[in-house]
């Protein structure tokens, strides 16, 4: 059996919509420690790849870097943007690596490389070294696909829909915890002298307290990853359950008992199952790039993933940007506190809904109807932009001529339908752990599921380095040049968004 049609025989579960009627499958349950040591694995490259946000831009003006104040945003930039540049270059060779020897020794080795790369960005004492240790950081970090390899591996289509969403909360949790640790612990020895004030390499080195702590961080997931993390690539899954058997089967024989037992290794229910699976293990394996890319089915769910990543990517910075302008050039005139508060307030509200209300819709649905609706989302999210845009215009010229109950019920109206716009979006978010779901179904064979991962991941990468800075410019010279009324960034973006359906239709 071909690659190709390996890979269209085993996902006929993802082209129709579950029926929970007509097919009463018994739920296999979740693997929950296995699955809390891979949250713990997964928070420690947030964390360390955000805990430098809050002083960054501080450290490169305290390095001397440059003596121009304007281009230390440069600079930061610099610094930032070659930890994806270093991650997309290797992303991919992780995952195949973990097609290979296994997924449990690289996720070992990349916590390694994290922690080792946050504990020296800390003593940085020049550009250069800020930059090595940047890039280091991000060319050790394949973590993310290696570990959603494994979610695919010890979940199977009866219980992913509760088990994807996590990697997103759990990154969202890291993304806060990393500034926290960056804004509280930077310039200890100055802010904390009765705590640090003794300690002169505190006073010489003042970022490497939170490095460390992201350090240390690191090393408590290595020690828990490698003492409780079980291996789950498919081969070595097989090769452990065939010893494990043939040692049970010598003691059952010496017994007296008969020599077909039942395999004593947990599968958790996922893509490796007891009898024929494991001998065809055996004879397969990783599949080539070319190969992969040489399937229909892959190049449009990595078109569409490209898609999904590059209007959500646009759609949060544009956002930003459209609430921050002032509203006679089309925006909302909200303070950056305001536009952090209604982005806190989405996200906290957005953890039950990717814990509990992405299994309940695709439960009821099914992963590809659910997905290419959950695309359209965006599509709505951005249209109603002009619509927030005429609404912040229309308040703010009718409040002074109103009276005081009428100004308060325009200024909620406004904050209700800005928050209605952010939460259709934070829904489509969502549709991320549909696309893992597509991800996995469409690996042509189990031993090809880290390459899978690492090349969405790729994709994925690409779509938001490029995305933040082409939407941005794009509402730039919408606004400038008034292009179809200062609109024109929207109608450009739900195209794009709305190709992005039509592309998961193929699928």
């Amino acid at each position: 059996m071909s690659l190709a049609s390996s890979s269209r025989n085993g996902n006929d579960l993802e082209r129709d919509p579950l029926e929970p009627s007509a097919n009463k499958k018994v739920v296999t349950p979740l693997p929950k420690l296995q699955l809390a040591v891979l949250c713990l694995s997964s928070i420690a490259e947030p964390i360390a790849f955000s805990q430098i946000f809050p002083y960054i831009n501080q450290m490169v003006e305290e390095l001397h870097i440059t003596d121009d104040q304007s281009k230390v945003g440069f600079y930061s930039g610099l610094v930032d943007s070659l930890f994806y540049v270093a991650q997309l270059l290797t992303i991919y060779q992780w995952g195949r690596l973990s097609d290979r020897i296994g997924r449990k020794p690289v996720i070992i080795s990349g916590l390694l490389g994290v922690c080792m790369s946050s504990f020296l960005f800390g003593l940085s004492s020049s550009l250069g070294q800020m930059l090595v240790f940047r890039c280091m950081a991000g060319a050790l970090s394949g973590n993310i696909a290696v570990i959603r390899s494994v979610f695919g591996e010890i979940t199977d289509e009866t219980n992913h829909s509760k088990a994807f969403p996590l990697g997103g909360v759990i990154y969202s949790v890291g993304m806060v915890i990393g500034p926290t640790i960056g804004g509280s612990l930077s310039h200890p020895a100055e802010r904390y002298p009765r705590v640090f004030g003794k300690y002169p390499l505190l006073k010489k080195k003042p970022y490497f307290l939170p490095s460390l702590v992201s350090a240390l961080i690191t090393v408590f997931c290595i020690i828990i990853t490698a003492i409780v993390l079980e291996e789950s690539l498919p081969s070595r899954v097989t090769k452990r359950r065939q010893s494990d058997d043939l040692v049970h089967s010598r003691n059952g024989a010496a017994a007296g008992s008969p020599s077909s037992t039942v395999s004593v290794n947990k599968s958790y229910g996922s893509i490796v199952t007891p009898g024929s699976a494991g001998p065809r293990l055996e004879t397969e394996s990783p599949a080539s790039l070319a190969t992969l890319l040489s399937i229909t089915r892959i190049r449009y769910l990595l078109l569409s993933t490209f898609l999904l990543n590059f209007t959500c990517s646009g759609f949060e910075v544009v956002f930003t940007l459209f609430s921050y302008t002032p509203i006679r050039l089309g925006g909302l005139s909200r303070t950056p506190s305001e536009i952090g508060i209604a982005l806190a307030v989405i996200g906290v509200f957005g953890i039950p809904l990717s814990l509990f209300g992405f299994h309940l819709m695709h439960k009821r649905f099914g992963t590809l109807p659910l997905y290419r609706v959950l695309l359209f989302l965006y599509v709505i999210a951005i249209l109603s932009m002009p619509l927030l845009s005429m609404l912040a215009w229309f308040s703010a010229s009718q409040t002074p001529r109103v009276g005081p109950s009428a100004s308060v019920l325009l200024k909620g109206l406004m904050w209700l339908a800005i928050l209605l716009t952010l939460w259709i979006a934070r829904v489509a978010t969502t549709g991320f752990a549909a696309n893992m779901i597509l991800t996995k179904s469409c690996s042509p064979n189990a031993k090809s599921l880290g390459s899978m991962f690492a090349l969405g991941q790729t994709v994925s990468g690409l779509a938001r380095a490029i995305s933040p800075a082409l939407a941005s410019s794009l509402y730039a010279i919408s606004v400038q040049k008034h292009i179809l009324g200062g609109h024109f960034v929207w109608i450009a973006m739900a195209l794009i968004a709305y190709s992005s359906v039509r592309v998961a239709k193929k699928l």
